[in-house]
């Protein structure tokens, strides 16, 4: 995945072939849209820091929609990493339910422009293809499955688990991409309004902690810490 390690060069691994070229160009790439924005992600850019010749970067990625539509891929297959490993954290599938997507902020927060390629017109060169779209599809599946586990604990039998998941992602998306953007209302505190929009979700659908369901105070809402689970930048 994506990498926080700078140390690429073209000409050092041009001889192990195209897959560790691209790869290493993604990486570039995922860096600097991290530390300086998509306004200097140009092809000319990335060669310029690869120590190679833009037609290397044409070749392999095709165009900057190429090079965007493998940034998105990247992404969403970040997310879902993401979503998997939160879920193998908790025993409990219903009380996962909450950290998993108090984790899709942590991601949002660690990958601001990465999360805009993703979602937004960060790279407005780019035309989302059937196979970036089968990605985010394939994110939303490891939501899914978590969903229809919770139902399952609970004894409940639900005909339409995706159903369940796109609201709960509707639910956390909102807030989420108000605080990257810096327009959350009222300056409200971005984590506690993510927070309750996932609860009342999780309510709607019946997959309430019971702690919230009761309305006791000692559920995440009640002197509970801040999610700060880091988003590693690559996958191992």
């Amino acid at each position: 995945m994506i990498s926080n390690d700078p140390g690429f060069d073209y000409q050092a691994v041009r001889r192990e072939g195209d897959a560790a070229a691209r790869r290493g160009l993604l990486d570039l790439a995922g860096k600097l849209l991290a530390e300086e924005g998509p306004q200097a992600l140009t092809l000319r850019t990335l060669a310029q820091r690869a120590n190679c010749s833009t037609k290397v970067v044409y070749t392999l990625f095709g165009s900057k929609g190429g090079l965007s539509e493998a940034l998105k891929v990247e992404g969403f297959a970040l997310l879902r990493f993401t979503v998997e490993r939160e879920r193998r954290r908790h025993r409990d599938p219903v009380r996962a339910l909450l950290p998993i997507m108090m984790s899709y902020r942590s991601f949002a927060l660690a990958h601001r422009d990465l999360f805009r390629v993703m979602f937004g017109n960060a790279l407005p060169d780019h035309v989302p293809t059937d196979f970036s779209r089968q990605q985010a599809r394939q994110a939303l599946g490891a939501l899914e499955e978590a969903v229809a586990q919770a139902h399952a604990a609970l004894g409940a039998r639900v005909d339409n688990p995706l159903a369940s998941a796109v609201r709960l992602w509707a639910a956390v998306h909102g807030p989420v991409s108000l605080e990257i953007e810096g327009i959350t209302p009222f300056d409200t505190e971005g984590e506690g309004l993510t927070r309750l929009a996932v609860l009342d979700a999780l309510a709607g659908l019946g997959l309430a902690p019971a702690a919230i369901a009761s309305g006791s105070p000692s559920g995440p809402l009640a002197g509970s810490a801040p999610i700060t689970d880091s988003i590693p930048s690559t996958l191992t």
